[in-house]
């Protein structure tokens, strides 16, 4: 069975308008998604019938219960009747605790935010005992630097990646400064790859 928030944050980074339907043991619902945004969402089963923001966040509550899903390209234009992001998805994903493994740090969405930009930067991250930064191009992390100030080691790319995702509990400031050039490309971490490395226990 496809994950509902990996179906959702997938069609976010389409262009394409998508519609996503949902059938679940007493109802049916539906999520429309257009110029990465959701723009509408439609629940009903025997006892009530709702829309946009409402439907969503009943959606999202009953995601265990998801039976079927299907994903089609819309055929026409929709009337948007919702405006619903990444951080907005995010926020109601929290609100309503869907999962205790979905809880984000301030970190691990602060991380997971910058992939929805379209602007490139480094993000400079310091901890206690590290520093550490990712290059970010094209909605992906693409380099990476970790200095540990106890060893006074550094490493790069993507061992650097995986200690800051290891650490990131740990970092206390962050800074963000343009790419003003095309960086060196020496891996590609998009946004599904990062939700799973934050949710790996």
């Amino acid at each position: 069975m496809l994950v509902l928030e990996k179906v959702l944050f997938l069609a976010l980074k389409a262009v394409h308008p998508w519609e996503i339907l949902i059938e679940f043991p007493e109802g049916k619902g539906a999520i429309y998604v257009e110029n990465r945004m959701i723009v509408g969402a439609e629940y009903k089963d025997k006892e009530k019938e709702l829309k946009n923001s409402e439907a969503f966040k009943i959606i999202t509550k009953k995601k265990n219960a998801i039976e079927k899903m299907d994903i089609i390209p819309s055929s026409k234009p929709r009337i948007k009747t919702m405006s619903c992001g990444v951080h907005c998805i995010m926020k109601i994903l929290e609100e309503i605790e869907i999962s205790e493994n979905f809880r984000q740090s301030w970190i691990d969405e602060f991380l997971l935010n910058l992939l929805s930009l379209d602007t490139n930067w480094i993000i400079s991250l310091t901890g206690p005992i590290f520093e550490g930064k990712l290059h970010l191009f094209n909605r992906n992390y693409v380099d990476a630097y970790f200095f540990d100030k106890t060893t006074q080691k550094a490493v790069t790319g993507k061992e650097a990646f995986s200690k800051i995702i290891q650490n990131r509990e740990k970092i206390k400031s962050t800074e963000l400064i343009p790419i003003k050039d095309t960086p060196p490309v020496k891996f590609k971490i998009d946004f599904m790859y990062l939700l799973n490395s934050l949710n790996e226990k």
